[in-house]
């Protein structure tokens, strides 16, 4: 018995045939010792065992499982299916859309809903006509939202990435959850076009149809058929692909984007607006000869040598 360690004898002590059948009464002092010290490590092993079921038992509860599964299988399950949710509720397609004027295409052109006060038309007429962006905050600020002297009212660039180990298929591209009200006449800052291109884009008519993405044509009009009822393109996992997106209307409409799409057996629509906030497009309203801006209240031209000309109530081009 002296050569056996404490695990050991605690083992012996409990379950060992020289005590069988004896009471403690009769057993010798040696074999008390030895089996109280046995007790003892059993009791210690208890607590340790209670200790660490209580520690799971916290665990699971913090983590919502409840019931009477085994502790081991339970944290065997638990990473591989949260590796699973994560995969299954994973993206289609990252997106990015960026409201995007091209000056040379564009020109810089303003409009407002009311009329401008002769302050911000005093300090309109102070820029300098090179500088766009410090023009576009300041027209802001004043209530103007700006539009395009192209004949559409918002450019739009789109960026789609896909986000799946399978290919995702782009199967459509339509605007959405249109709020429309007429094209604002309180006032028109305009700066006039630089230059000229080609547009190579895809368009949604905002006043008329089901609002479909289509190709814009090269006399401007667009094609009859949805561009995706035709033309097909899969993104695979970190691939990208960038659409300019035009929005045609003659009034003034709040709007979002919605591309569906698919992989595999899963289908999904990603809907894209302007940083959590609906796409903002508006008009120029002109008389039916397309000349006279006179609805505009406030009229600011500009002839890109002396500056702005404030032409008050109404203006011509």
């Amino acid at each position: 018995m002296k050569n056996l360690s404490e695990g050991e004898t605690a083992v012996s002590g409990s379950d060992s045939d020289d005590n069988e059948g004896s009471s403690d009464g009769d057993a010798t002092p040696e074999r008390r010792s030895l089996r109280e010290r046995g007790n003892a490590g059993v009791r210690r092993v208890g607590r340790g065992a209670a200790s660490a079921a209580a520690r799971s038992r916290t665990s699971l509860r913090s983590n919502g499982f409840v019931g009477g599964m085994a502790v081991g299988l339970i944290f065997l399950l638990v990473s591989p299916l949260q590796s699973y949710v994560q995969e299954a509720g994973s993206p289609l397609v990252h997106t990015s859309a960026q409201v995007s004027w091209d000056p040379d295409m564009d020109g810089a052109t303003w409009v407002f809903d009311r009329r401008l006060k002769p302050d911000q038309v005093r300090k309109i007429e102070a820029l300098d006509l090179g500088a766009v962006d410090t023009a576009d905050r300041m027209a802001r600020s004043y209530g103007g939202v700006r539009v395009s002297e192209s004949g559409f009212s918002l450019r739009i660039r789109l960026v789609l990435r896909g986000a799946r180990g399978e290919p995702t298929l782009i199967e459509g591209m339509r605007a959405e959850n249109l709020e429309c009200v007429p094209a604002p006449t309180g006032g028109i800052m305009e700066a006039g076009l630089e230059g000229g291109g080609e547009i190579q884009s895809l368009a949604v008519d905002l006043d008329h149809g089901n609002h479909d993405a289509k190709s814009l044509l090269k006399d401007g009009s667009l094609d009859g058929r949805p561009y995706f009822s035709k033309n097909f393109y899969e993104l695979g996992e970190g691939e990208s692909v960038v659409y300019e997106v035009l929005a045609l209307t003659r009034r003034q409409c709040r709007w979002r984007l919605a591309v569906q799409l698919r992989s595999g057996d899963e289908t999904g629509t990603v809907r894209v607006d302007d940083a959590g906030a609906p796409f903002l497009a508006s008009s120029v309203v002109s008389d039916r000869s397309g000349q006279n801006l006179g609805p505009y209240q406030t009229c600011l031209m500009s002839d890109n040598e002396t500056g702005y000309i404030n032409e008050g109530v109404g203006c011509s081009r």
